[in-house]
């Protein structure tokens, strides 16, 4: 018996199924099975698991290349695509998240043996060396790591990371709320979020993004910040932002 935890999202019932049958003869017992971003957003958040199967045409707001950027954020499981398709454009989407592999549809018995085997026993072996590597990449760039320096009457402000409360685009303008004062400058969302850690803030709809240590309450529409704003949640930003929160539920 095998310990591993592997996750098999997919939305075809009888293709989750089929490689489950083939984890369990391979000795493979604590699988999980998902058919939407959110289930699979709140198995990995329960089980954490060693290893991810993904299908990359999910039904729903999400793809399963998106789904992937999530899920990479929450545990560091290595990612396996099942596709049936081989768009170039697709693929190069998909390895931007560096997955362990493909497996091209219809595949059999040994197509699945031989890549979980051989990816589990990378990750069983990865050293330890590159884990402090991955480590030190994601660390600041910056020599000051607490604050950003944002460019007012012809000066640079030190501004604390803790004391920006959300940034709200406005055509090519933005607006960056923080304790002491607003400034509104001239850049893109894109340019914010590079500018901004990723591990305090986060971009929750087309136009606004969010100080984590902020949030108040949520729901799926709205999130209330602690200082009295009220931020909408957009759709396809709703996954990503769940996902970077410790949440308790019901089910």
């Amino acid at each position: 018996m095998k310990e591993e935890r592997i996750l098999i999202v997919e939305d075809d019932v009888n293709i989750a199924e089929n490689i489950e049958e083939i984890l369990e003869l391979l000795g493979y017992v604590n699988i999980d099975i998902a058919n939407s971003a959110n289930q699979a957003i709140k198995v990995v958040k329960k089980y954490r698991p060693d290893l991810v199967f993904m299908d990359i045409k999910l039904k729903g707001d999400k793809d399963g290349i998106e789904l992937g950027e999530i899920i990479k954020q929450m545990v560091d499981a290595p990612l396996v695509y099942v596709t049936s398709y081989s768009d170039p454009t697709i693929i190069e989407r998909a390895k931007r998240i560096n997955p362990a592999g493909f497996i091209v549809k219809p595949f059999n018995t040994n197509d699945i043996h031989a890549i979980v085997e051989i990816v589990l026993y990378n990750k069983r072996t990865k050293p330890a060396a590159e884990t402090v590597a991955v480590r030190a990449k994601d660390e600041s760039p910056y020599l000051v790591a607490d604050a950003v320096f944002i460019k007012a009457d012809n000066a640079y402000e030190r501004v604390p990371y803790e004391e920006i409360y959300y940034v709200e685009a406005n055509g090519n303008m933005v607006t960056i709320y923080t304790k002491g004062r607003n400034f509104i400058i001239r850049k893109s969302m894109k340019d914010m979020e590079e500018k901004l850690p990723p591990h305090l803030f986060l971009r929750v709809q087309k136009s606004f993004i969010v100080q984590l240590a902020q949030i108040e309450s949520f729901n799926t529409k709205d999130i209330n910040l602690k200082m009295g704003a009220v931020v909408q949640v957009g759709r396809q930003y709703y996954n990503s932002f769940l996902a970077k929160l410790n949440t308790i539920t019901e089910s």
